[in-house]
């Protein structure tokens, strides 16, 4: 058993080489991350203590490893469907290694419907202390760490490159390599949000996801780029929501999901999140929400998206 820090710990499993093993080291490393509602996440309050988990896979048992951090999205860590799993896979084969946070189950959330409990900004802070939980792994890189998260999660990869929650949630002296979010919502405008670091950002997304739909990813790095951000968006024809989720290969309509498609939101001065449109308080109710969102994988996008990733990430890797 390995100490990290003080409440944290290991459970180390060394796995026997195999012709069609993808890794060949796996820890289970908890470690403490903060519960709070948005509005303090947005003070910079630091929230209640809770104790998080992540499973590391490296494909090396000796030397440094490169690592991307992957934040599930609101089914959890092995929702139906997830693709976390099939990306540690794909990483490991390519000689990069992999931590899944499961952010759910240290906040007693069991369910998809539970999901609504954890705000998706509020996760930049497990992103963050992600990140410095690896820096100080004996295998790890610490400067070849990157993130990446889906649909829930795609704003612990894309808003922890904000300099502004980095100042008030993160530590100066370890930064990501490269952000990675996928189909992630782009519809609340937060307060200086054109302002990242300067490491690169690939925003992944299909064009004909109708839970999380693009048009706002859309507009949000054309204000990124026009500010002189070092981000991209590549986008994959006819793909829905989790379309590299190979546990979906025929369509799953779900007539009750809650989306927020039609919404625009925005923080206020006091913190708070306000409709866009209208100006007025912000929640679950407003009625900018619709039910009824389709997901599907799409295997030509999903092996698309894996090689566009690979050279990201060696490009974003070999950065210094």
């Amino acid at each position: 058993m390995w100490k990290i820090a003080s409440g944290s710990f290991v459970g180390l499993v060394l796995l026997a080489p195999a012709a069609n093993a993808q890794f060949a080291r796996q820890e289970v490393i908890a470690f403490e991350s903060a519960m709070m509602p948005p509005e303090d996440f947005l003070a910079g309050k630091k929230g209640t203590t809770v104790t998080l988990a992540g499973y590391l896979r490296l494909p090396g048992a000796n030397g440094k490893n490169p690592v991307v951090v992957l934040f599930h999205g609101v089914g959890g860590l092995g929702g139906a469907g997830s693709p976390v799993h099939e990306w540690s896979r794909v990483l490991n084969e390519a000689g990069i290694g992999t931590f899944a946070v499961d952010g759910f189950s240290g906040r007693g959330v069991a369910t998809m419907a539970e999901g609504a409990k954890v705000s998706p900004i509020t996760r930049v802070v497990d992103a963050y202390r992600a990140l410095e939980l690896l820096a100080k792994h004996p295998l790890v890189e610490s400067s070849k760490i990157a993130v990446m998260g889906f649909s829930h999660g795609g704003p612990a990869a894309l808003y922890s490159s904000m300099v502004r929650f980095q100042q008030m949630h993160g530590k100066p002296d370890v930064q990501f390599a490269a952000h990675i979010p996928v189909y992630c919502s782009c519809g609340t405008t937060f307060r200086h949000d054109e302002v990242l670091d300067k490491r690169p950002v690939l925003l992944l997304h299909g064009t004909a996801d109708d839970w999380v739909p693009i048009g706002p990813c859309r507009e949000y790095v054309a204000r990124l780029t026009k500010a002189g951000m070092n981000v991209r968006l590549i986008e994959y024809a006819d793909a829905y929501h989790v379309f590299d989720g190979p546990g979906l290969r025929e369509p799953v309509k779900l007539p009750q999901a809650l989306t927020g498609r039609n919404c625009r939101i925005a923080e206020s001065d006091g913190g708070a999140f306000v409709n866009a449109a209208t100006k007025q308080p912000f929640s679950l109710s407003d009625p900018c929400f619709e039910k009824g969102t389709t997901i599907q994988y799409n295997e030509a996008a999903a092996n698309k998206a894996h090689e566009d990733v690979k050279v990201f990430l060696k490009e974003a890797f070999a950065q210094k």
